[in-house]
């Protein structure tokens, strides 16, 4: 059974970002199963790598739609962006510095509860707002 799993809750209604954060829950899954599955760091690595790359474009991508819609938040949630990618690098970092079970676990839970917990309470409320100025129907 996958680690996290797609649901209403977690949609902003925008289809674009809807799918971004599918696509990043795929990589969580991806990498838990990696993990569990014992595979060896390089296929670890890699998915870490990509999954980095991929929070990456997609942040770039949600804020041009913040800042096209006039989000009046836009400056705070680019920063929880920033802070975001440089918590998820230090925890790739240390995976690369130490890839024992134990960082891996840590990485696995960290990237589950960020990618849940930022979408409830921040892009839910910018999925709000783009609905509310019908910047998609």
């Amino acid at each position: 059974m996958p680690l996290l799993a797609w649901r209403d809750a977690l949609s902003v209604g925008d289809p674009g970002i809807d799918g971004d954060h599918k696509k990043l829950i795929q990589f969580v899954n991806d990498l838990q199963d990696a993990i569990d599955g014992r595979k060896n760091d390089r296929v670890v690595g890699k998915i870490i790598l990509e999954l980095v790359q991929y929070t990456k474009d997609h942040f770039a991508r949600e804020e041009l739609v913040m800042k096209g819609a006039g989000y009046p938040d836009y400056e705070r949630h680019r920063q929880i962006h920033r802070a975001l990618t440089r918590q998820v690098l230090i925890m790739a970092e240390k995976y690369v510095r130490t890839p024992t079970d134990e960082v891996k676990q840590e990485l696995i839970d960290f990237l589950a509860a960020w990618l849940v917990e930022h979408i409830i309470k921040e892009d839910r409320k910018l999925g709000a707002y783009l609905h509310g100025k019908r910047v998609w129907v």
